[in-house]
């Protein structure tokens, strides 16, 4: 029965996390026209994800250690929670959109790394592959990072062919794509 609570929980929190990513889809990031093809894989591909951690919770329960993906599931959802209030005011655009950049975020998680939006997705998947033993669990976060790699390498051109090009190069060298740079926590 106690196997019955924590997958339970898990599922919970993995339900959170996944409810919380799609409301961001529709309900805080902007659009300029109909969803990109690319933010429409990228929905296909989470939904696909979020089914097998699902399927596995139920046919096997969670086998691998489930204080660790649950501590990736809360850090997941606070700093979405910290890059939605950090973006309230000025949401970006949806993933592969093909918009021109209207403006340059530097406060809040930005700070730290140029994505914390993907970064909050990563740590996600990497909590539903931690819940179970072996291997296979690890395809959803490997494929997701590929995804969110594309995506990000995709933004960043559009940012070095635009007005922000010299400010975004500098912010470059500061903060990382995915990973904080130590200079940047030491004087975040």
């Amino acid at each position: 029965m106690e196997h019955f609570y924590i997958a339970a929980i898990l599922f919970g929190l993995g339900l959170t996390c996944f409810a919380s990513f799609s409301w961001g889809v529709k309900g805080h990031f902007r659009s300029t026209g109909k969803m990109p093809t690319g933010m429409k894989l990228v929905s296909l591909l989470s939904l696909l994800g979020f089914l097998s951690f699902t399927g596995r919770l139920i046919t096997n329960g969670a086998s691998g250690s489930t204080l660790l993906a649950l501590s990736f599931f809360v850090a997941s959802l606070a700093l979405f929670a910290w890059t939605i209030r950090a973006t309230r005011q000025t949401p970006p655009t949806l993933a592969f959109d093909t918009d021109k950049p209207a403006f340059l975020l530097l406060h809040g998680p930005y700070q730290y790394v140029r994505h914390p939006f993907y970064l909050s997705y990563m740590l996600f998947w990497i909590g539903t592959a931690v819940a179970f033993a072996g291997a296979l669990p690890w395809l959803t976060p490997l494929v997701m990072l590929l995804v969110y790699q594309q995506a990000a390498s995709r933004e960043e051109r559009k940012f070095a062919n635009s007005d922000f090009s010299i400010a975004y190069a500098d912010y470059q060298r500061r903060a990382g794509m995915f990973v904080p740079r130590a200079n940047a926590i030491l004087h975040g």
